[in-house]
């Protein structure tokens, strides 16, 4: 089992994954197209980061109808840090 710390570290491991965390802390939630948009990253890349963010739980996926938005679990302590990070 993977602590805290290591979990976090895998997280902001990859660029991808901090461009997206970032944009979530500034807009709180926002769905697949407008990241996609914002970060100018290709839909599958942005969808698989996405994907493990959720599995972590760093990310929740809310359904709006057919429309799925993602915004950061702040139950979660890693992504609490993250604001934390990005708004300090």
């Amino acid at each position: 089992m993977s602590s805290v710390g290591d979990i976090a570290a895998e997280v902001v491991s990859s660029k991808v994954r901090v461009k997206i965390l970032k944009l979530l802390v500034e807009r709180e939630s926002l769905n697949i197209s407008a990241i996609v948009r914002l970060t100018r990253l290709n839909h599958r890349v942005v969808k698989e980061n996405l994907d493990y963010l959720v599995e972590l739980g760093v990310v929740h996926e809310v359904c709006l109808g057919r429309i799925r938005a993602y915004r950061l679990n702040y139950a979660n302590p890693i992504a609490r840090a993250i604001r934390d990070f990005f708004t300090s």
